[in-house]
C-alpha cells in the first residue's frame, strides 16, 4: 500500500460526523474506508457499503445483507490493517472499541464526547502504554490542539466559543413552551439531534471545557466561554506574554474532520467552503453570562468534580434530552432533571468500564424514573 494511504473505519458511520467524515474520504485519493458500523439505519448504512465497498460493516440493528466476518466493532476496531478509528457514536458505546483500538496503538479520531469524559483515565493509560495517537475531532478542542501543536510559547488560558444557539437573549424561563422542533433548528451548525439540543441548552459548551481541561491538562477555572454568534471562530488561546491567537473558519465540521483526517500530509481543499471577506463580518463576541444558562451552570459545577460524577452527568443528560425530544418533559424541565438526578448519585470511585458503563445505564434509567414515564 501506497505509503501516504490512510485505511480508516468509520464508528457511526450513518450520523451526521460519519456521513461528513465519509465525505472526506470520497474525495481523499489517500483515505481507504475498510469498515463501516451504524446503530439502526441500515438503509443508509448499504448505500455506504455499495459505494465504498469496506471489507468490514455492522450494524447493532439486523441487517438484511450477508454480514463481514469482522461482525463487531471491537473487531473492526482492532483490525491489523487499520490505521485510524473515527468514532462518530453517541453515548458509552464506544468506549471499550476505543480502548482495545488504543491497545494495538492505532490513532483514535474522536467525536464522541462521552467516552472522554466518561473513560479518560482509562484511554490514556493505553495512549501512556502504547504508540497510539487521540486526535480530537470536536471543533473547539481540535483548534484549540492546532493552536497549541503550532506555538513554541505557555499557554495561560483558553478560550472556546458558543454561539448561544437558538434561544440566545431569550431568558431561560421564557423558553417552557419551546418544542424540539424550535430546539433542533441550531442558527450556525447542522449536527445531529442529541448535540443540536445540548448546543440549545449549552451543555455541550459544558462538555467541552471539561474535555479540553482533560485533553490539553489545563485547569478548568482557566478556561473560559465566550459568544460568536456566527461560530466564525472556534477557539483562541491567550499567553504569558498576553498575546492571543484564534481559529478562525466558517462553521463546517468537515474542516477539523479533514485536519483529523490528514494530520500528515494531504490537503484537500475541494472538500468545504473557503473563508470569504464576509467572514469578517462575523469576528465579533459578545459576552457570555452562565446563570443565564442553567444547565451549562449545572454541567460544569458537576463536570468540574470529575469521575463517576462526569459519567452520571453524562447519563442523566443523555435521557433528559431522549425525554424532550420524546415530547416527555418541557426544555425548561431539563436542568432541574438532571440536577435532581445529580443530587441523588454517590459517588463511585476506582473506576473501570464496567463500572462506567454500569453507572451510566443506571443514571439513565434513575432519570427516567424520576421523570415517572
Amino acid at each position: 500500500m501506497d505509503k501516504f494511504m490512510k485505511n480508516i473505519s468509520v464508528l457511526g458511520s450513518t450520523g451526521s460526523i460519519g456521513v461528513q467524515t465519509l465525505e472526506i474520504c470520497r474525495k481523499s485519493a489517500n483515505l481507504n474506508v475498510t469498515g463501516l458500523t451504524c446503530n439502526n439505519n441500515t438503509t443508509l448504512l448499504k448505500k455506504q457499503i455499495n459505494e465504498f465497498q469496506p471489507d468490514y460493516y455492522w450494524a447493532n440493528k439486523n441487517i438484511k445483507i450477508k454480514n463481514s466476518k469482522l461482525n463487531s466493532p471491537i473487531n473492526i476496531a482492532t483490525d491489523p490493517d487499520l490505521d485510524i478509528l473515527v468514532v462518530a457514536t453517541e453515548g458509552l458505546s464506544s468506549l471499550e472499541p476505543i480502548l482495545k483500538s488504543l491497545e494495538k496503538s492505532k490513532t483514535i479520531a474522536l467525536a464522541n464526547k462521552e467516552s472522554i469524559l466518561c473513560g479518560a483515565d482509562l484511554i490514556f493509560e493505553k495512549l501512556n502504554k502504547s504508540s497510539g495517537r487521540l486526535i480530537p475531532l470536536d471543533s473547539d478542542p481540535a483548534s484549540v490542539k492546532g493552536i497549541l501543536s503550532q506555538v513554541n510559547k505557555n499557554a495561560k488560558k483558553i478560550i472556546i466559543t458558543a454561539s448561544g444557539g437558538p434561544f440566545r437573549g431569550t431568558k431561560f424561563k421564557m423558553l417552557k413552551n419551546i418544542t424540539p422542533e424550535n430546539a433542533l433548528n441550531h442558527p450556525t451548525w447542522k449536527m445531529g439531534k442529541k448535540i443540536t439540543i445540548d448546543s440549545a441548552t449549552l451543555m455541550n459548551k459544558a462538555f467541552e471545557v471539561i474535555e479540553c481541561s482533560i485533553l490539553f491538562n489545563f485547569p478548568v477555572d482557566d478556561i473560559e466561554v465566550i459568544l460568536n454568534p456566527t461560530s466564525n471562530i472556534h477557539a483562541l488561546v491567550e499567553f504569558d506574554d498576553n498575546s492571543f491567537i484564534a481559529a478562525s473558519y466558517p462553521p463546517d465540521m468537515k474542516i477539523p474532520i479533514n485536519e483529523g483526517l490528514n494530520y500528515s500530509n494531504f490537503k484537500n481543499d475541494k472538500i468545504y467552503k473557503k473563508f470569504e471577506k464576509e467572514n469578517l463580518n462575523g469576528l465579533d463576541f459578545e459576552p457570555f453570562n452562565p446563570s443565564d444558562y442553567p444547565v451549562y451552570e449545572i454541567g460544569l459545577k458537576y463536570g468540574k468534580k470529575r469521575g463517576s460524577w462526569l459519567v452520571a452527568l453524562c447519563g442523566a443528560d443523555q435521557a433528559a434530552v431522549e425525554l424532550f425530544l420524546n415530547n416527555k418533559i418541557k426544555f425548561t424541565d431539563i436542568p432541574i432533571l438532571i440536577e435532581s438526578v445529580l443530587e441523588a448519585h454517590k459517588e463511585v470511585t476506582d473506576l473501570n468500564l464496567n463500572k462506567i458503563n454500569e453507572i451510566y445505564q443506571n443514571t439513565i434509567n434513575n432519570t427516567y424514573d424520576l421523570a415517572k414515564v
